[in-house]
């Protein structure tokens, strides 16, 4: 036990040293930077040397002042990746934002209609004259890969973060007639270990992404209040990054829990004794599994 606590305590220090202190040590460095060179010297290394001199020798031969200092900066970094973690779940309802609200009602009015005019060309393709089978499959795959780069189903939100979620619940529905929302817990409860995992690791790394768009934030905010314009190039930037890698984790988040429902979507029904038919989840099946799991709500 003593050496699980250990190592339990090693783990979550290292955890900590990583997510917190030293994102948040980087944060401070940039608040001084700005602080130091403010709007009039944006690149004067010169004088960020002379400053960075006069205030080292300040604390010569102050053993006590430095301890100090060193334990606000520990606490501070701290406070600034408590920050950046609480800012992250706003990230995470910026990008899954939901409508049909003013401005997000024109901006899910706008995706449908580019959706809906790349499906009316993906169902209007028809084979030419001089077409062979091949280019024609080809290019309908190409049709619906423009349409499905908008959303995998009939957007209902204004971000593609948030479409593509919400197209898995969609999918699901129109393939098996389960409601994603009601057997989701259940299905939870049946999966393998190993899924629980793989999707537990999809959800920390969109987690982690939105903490890095959140960084970035704060950055941003630097900027606002120091007016030092090259904290503004690396919060964009920083936005940037954690939103690239955001779609991607939304991505295959999406996909991971698509997939558990095709695998395990029999499993579900077997926990809960519901027929099915030739051994596979069909319609009626599901319809009759999501009336048993809504319990007449």
């Amino acid at each position: 036990m003593t050496g699980f606590l250990s190592g339990l305590g090693q783990k979550l220090a290292e955890r900590w040293l990583a997510v917190l202190v030293l994102p948040g040590a980087l944060f401070e460095g940039v608040l001084w930077l700005a602080a130091v060179l403010g709007h009039r010297h944006p690149w004067d290394v010169p004088f960020l040397a002379d400053r960075a001199t006069a205030q080292t020798r300040a604390l010569d031969g102050r053993p006590v002042a430095q301890a100090l200092l060193l334990a606000a900066l520990l606490l501070g970094a701290f406070g600034a990746g408590l920050g950046a973690s609480a800012l992250a779940g706003a990230v995470v309802r910026c990008w899954f934002m939901r409508g049909p609200r003013w401005p997000a009602r024109s901006l899910v009015e706008r995706r449908r209609k580019r959706w809906d005019g790349a499906h009316r060309d993906f169902e209007a393709a028809t084979a030419g004259k001089s077409e062979s089978a091949a280019d024609f499959q080809r290019r309908r795959g190409e049709l619906a890969a423009r349409r499905n780069a908008i959303a995998l189903a009939r957007p209902f939100r204004p971000t593609w973060m948030g479409d593509q979620l919400d197209a898995v619940i969609t999918r699901v529905h129109n393939r098996y007639g389960i409601d994603l929302d009601a057997a989701w817990p259940r299905l939870w409860l049946v999966v393998p270990d190993h899924v629980r995992t793989t999707i537990g690791d999809a959800h920390a790394t969109l987690s982690g992404a939105a903490t890095t768009a959140a960084w970035g934030v704060l950055y941003l905010g630097i900027a606002v209040i120091t007016l030092w314009w090259p904290a503004a190039l690396i919060g964009a930037v920083t936005i940037a990054v954690g939103h690239r890698r955001g779609r991607a984790a939304t991505r295959t988040l999406a996909q991971v829990c698509e997939a558990t429902v095709d695998l395990y979507g029999v499993e579900l029904a077997k926990a809960l004794n519901v027929p099915l038919a030739d051994g596979q989840v069909t319609r009626p099946t599901g319809f009759t599994i999501t009336e048993l799991l809504r319990k007449g709500t």
